[in-house]
């Protein structure tokens, strides 16, 4: 079994939105904001549309609805949007590997 093609053939963001999500859950919302991944405050503005939004995933994977919805009200949608994301991508995967594998039999 070669292993080459079907590296070549994976979808990178089916890793990066589990990856952030696990990252989100196991951020500390309480730390200091100086070390923030906003791009807008790292240039110097100190609001943006997002804003909470990271604690509000935080929030809600650790079952936490008010804390969620205080910090920014779509942190659920959001969830919902990178969850049914990576189950779409997952899908797509798993039919790229099953063509790919048919043509290299």
């Amino acid at each position: 079994m070669q292993i080459k093609p079907y590296i070549q053939h994976l979808h990178i963001e089916l890793f990066i939105w589990p990856t952030a999500l696990v990252l989100l859950y196991f951020m500390d919302p309480h730390a200091s904001n100086d070390k923030s991944f906003c791009l807008l405050k790292q240039i110097g503005i100190p609001w943006c549309p997002g804003c909470g939004m990271g604690h509000s995933i935080n929030y809600l994977l650790h079952g936490q609805w008010m804390a969620s919805l205080k910090s920014h009200p779509l942190g659920g949608f959001a969830v919902i949007i990178l969850l049914y994301r990576t189950i779409q991508l997952g899908q797509l995967q798993i039919q790229s590997f099953t063509e790919l594998k048919k043509r290299l039999t």
